[in-house]
């Protein structure tokens, strides 16, 4: 896995976000192989009780203590069909305590694997808390992800799927970049400083059901983005609540938007009322 490139993708997102009135997103350039789509198996493959931190992961996961990860990435996945089943537990990261967040770690890294879940607990304190980079088929469900730079960050991935999780007090929420087909659902994200939830030069997503509140962008969609599908989310208390590409007409990518309450989007006319 090459370190130095999700670091700098991770980075780019951010300082992407970094002047919120004045966006403009760049697809980004990416090395991760897409494997191709495997059905989805029942593993048969044993289970690891609480793995230490740094560990990588060939097999089933139930944490049965937290994992405190100050000085290394918490789990590397090596292989497709599992789970990862936190099991109510939290696995820190180096900047947990801190005010600054400067850490290069990751919480949870899944790199060129397929079908895999990660469930039930809290990460925090990593650059990003799930990173999910030329995979297919991966599950984020029923989690708490704070106070990491990123909480989910997916890159050249398809079948991206994050629902009935809290996400608080990253810069940004959730973020996609060149990610194909994925599904944000029935989730809560709030106080995240830059964004709530961005796509850059990600096609064909659904997002929908969320409440996102307390950010710069609640949520952003680059011109580098289409066919995306945005309904029912309630979009509210943000500095901008949708935002599609800087105020793009959304017929010109192909973004749909229905049913959202929203009181402030670029361009108007995309929220319920407004």
């Amino acid at each position: 896995m090459n370190r130095t490139l999700i670091t700098y993708n991770i980075l780019a997102a951010i300082i992407l976000f970094s002047a919120v009135t004045a966006i403009t997103m760049q697809p980004i350039s990416i090395n991760a192989q897409i494997q191709p789509l495997q059905q989805q198996q029942p593993s048969t493959q044993p289970l690891a009780i609480s793995p230490s931190c740094g560990q990588v992961i060939t097999q089933n996961v139930i944490l049965t203590s937290n994992l405190n990860c100050a000085e290394s990435d918490g789990l590397i996945v090596d292989t497709g069909n599992i789970v990862i089943d936190l099991n109510g537990h939290t696995i820190s990261g180096p900047d947990v305590d801190s005010d600054t967040k400067t850490s290069s770690k990751t919480g949870i890294v899944i790199p060129n694997v397929n079908n895999v879940v990660v469930q039930d607990g809290t990460i925090e304190g990593f650059q990003a808390g799930v990173l999910m980079t030329g995979s297919q088929n991966v599950e984020v469900k029923g989690m708490v992800v704070k106070n990491n730079q990123i909480g989910l960050f997916s890159t050249g991935s398809t079948i991206v799927n994050a629902h009935l999780s809290i996400i608080m007090n990253n810069q940004i929420g959730i973020a996609e970049h060149s990610t194909q087909q994925s599904t944000i659902e029935d989730n809560i994200l709030f106080q995240n400083p830059l964004a709530g939830i961005t796509l850059v030069n990600s096609d064909n997503s659904v997002i929908t059901l969320n409440s996102i509140t307390e950010s710069g962008n609640g949520l952003y969609i680059d011109n580098q983005s289409n066919q995306n599908t945005v309904n029912f989310n309630n979009v509210l208390l943000n500095t901008i609540d949708i935002n599609n590409a800087n105020g793009l007409p959304v017929n010109t990518n192909g973004n749909t938007y229905d049913q959202n309450n929203c009181m402030t989007a670029n361009p108007s006319g995309i929220c319920i009322g407004k």
